[in-house]
């Protein structure tokens, strides 16, 4: 009778130990798993009832970027267009980072092109394009490659400030700490030489301070008293017009800068895709260029027109005559000719 009682009274005791070890186990899962089931947020099996949209990106901040854009003909002799961009290349070397110097060339030149751009020590980045479609003239082949950075730079968010270079630019360096302070739209005046014309075309805007408030474009020639002082008399009788608000015909587009943020929130104001057509990015350039210039900035900061900080070299382009040999037959006859001059 004792036994059995002692037997009873000790299971009584490991049941309540058993009792007492699972409630501190339960307890201690609970306490574990609270936070986190707290915490959750809606997941799949939810059914869609409650979604939270993840919160926006936090916007890109302002490091000073230069998108450098130069487009490549393909026509063009491949050993000048390897010396024009190692030309810029060691130019473009000179500027002090942050940039990103973006060439467009021909998908048959990939190759040659990228081992020149490596050499130059400065960050690219190459985009390709079918010859193939490139059918038309030379300003619409332009337009397409230039599109095809634009649609880059967009769908990218590359944010910084945007400038078209042609490989035969020749800068001050110090244009590209004044474009660097571009926040709208920028404009600067240029100058092109033309060796085998021996003429300067100037072509800017004209500016109140740093506003803008019209544009003008002279054409003179280069080696002449006369022509100095027919531009001096000339300037006094074009006063009106080089003051006016009024665009020349054609605005050169290496002479315009702006904020590459202005392609993308052009097309969420105007609700359109951005995966549209690329000649879309093109055409906003240039409703740009004809547009107000009210928030426009002039480079120089105080605009002035006598500072020319950039400027394009036209060189003619050479084109070897071949030398036509003279058929035995011929050679006879000269030589005949010869021997009868003599005699």
């Amino acid at each position: 009778m004792d036994s059995a009682e002692r037997s009873r009274k000790r299971a009584q005791r490991w049941s309540k130990r058993k009792a007492v070890v699972v409630h501190l186990a339960v307890c201690f899962v609970v306490g574990a798993l609270a936070p986190l089931a707290a915490t959750r947020g809606p997941g799949i099996r939810d059914g869609g009832v409650q979604r939270v949209a993840p919160p926006s990106p936090p916007a890109a901040p302002d490091i000073g970027l230069l998108l450098i854009v130069t487009v490549t003909r393909p026509d063009e002799d491949g050993m000048l267009q390897e010396a024009s961009l190692t030309r810029l290349g060691h130019t473009l070397r000179l500027v002090p980072p942050p940039l990103l110097w973006i060439v467009v060339g021909a998908e048959n030149r990939s190759a040659s092109t990228v081992q020149v751009l490596r050499g130059t020590g400065v960050m690219f980045r190459h985009l390709t394009y079918a010859v193939d479609n490139t059918t038309g003239n030379a300003g619409d082949e332009g337009d397409l490659k230039r599109n095809v950075a634009l649609s880059h730079i967009e769908r990218h968010r590359l944010a910084g400030v945007v400038h078209f270079a042609a490989t035969s630019a020749i800068y001050d360096l110090r244009f590209f700490e004044e474009l660097r302070q571009t926040r709208g739209v920028a404009a600067w005046p240029t100058a092109t030489v033309s060796s085998a014309d021996q003429r300067v075309t100037l072509q800017g805007p004209t500016c109140n301070s740093s506003q803008i408030t019209g544009w003008y474009s002279e054409d003179s020639g280069i080696n002449a008293t006369a022509t100095h002082t027919t531009d001096a008399a000339a300037a006094q009788d074009t006063g009106a017009i080089r003051n006016s608000s009024c665009l020349p015909p054609e605005i050169s587009i290496s002479g315009l800068g702006f904020r590459s943020s202005i392609l993308w929130e052009w097309f969420i104001n105007s609700n359109i895709s951005s995966g549209g057509s690329s000649q879309d990015y093109i055409q906003l350039v240039r409703q740009m260029a004809v547009g107000d210039e009210d928030g426009w900035k002039g480079i120089p900061s105080d605009c002035s027109e006598s500072r020319i900080m950039m400027w394009h070299l036209e060189m003619p382009k050479h084109t070897p005559e071949v030398e036509e040999q003279e058929t035995p037959r011929e050679q006879s006859l000269l030589e005949e000719d010869e021997e009868d001059y003599m005699n």
